[in-house]
């Protein structure tokens, strides 16, 4: 079974297709990752020709969208949240209860 990858990090350089693609490798732009986990091998296309990288090799991999995104949740309706850290004269520039002058 293998699994669309987006994004690699190598333990070292790659050269691929008359390219140096270096040790951080992104899909895209002609460049197709693709992880075998029978074989525990990146496959890594470009220009026609593909690369067989160990994943003793690979420092990192993040994997292509293949759940569902979760839907973002709505903000809650009222005032809006505010840190409680606050500065020294905060109390004298706030609207409404705390404030000491006009």
């Amino acid at each position: 079974m293998s699994v669309k990858i987006e994004f690699a990090e190598l333990q070292t350089p790659l050269f691929l297709g008359g390219k140096n693609h270096q040790v951080k490798l992104q899909h895209g732009s002609g460049l197709a990752l693709e992880y075998d986990r029978e074989e525990k091998e990146l496959l890594v296309t470009y220009n026609k020709k593909t690369a067989i990288i160990p994943s003793s090799n690979v420092a990192s991999m993040t994997i292509g969208t293949l759940q569902a995104e979760q839907p973002v949740a709505a903000p809650r309706p009222g005032r809006p949240i505010k840190a409680q850290a606050s500065s020294p004269t905060d109390h004298v520039f706030a609207d409404g209860p705390g404030k000491t002058r006009d």
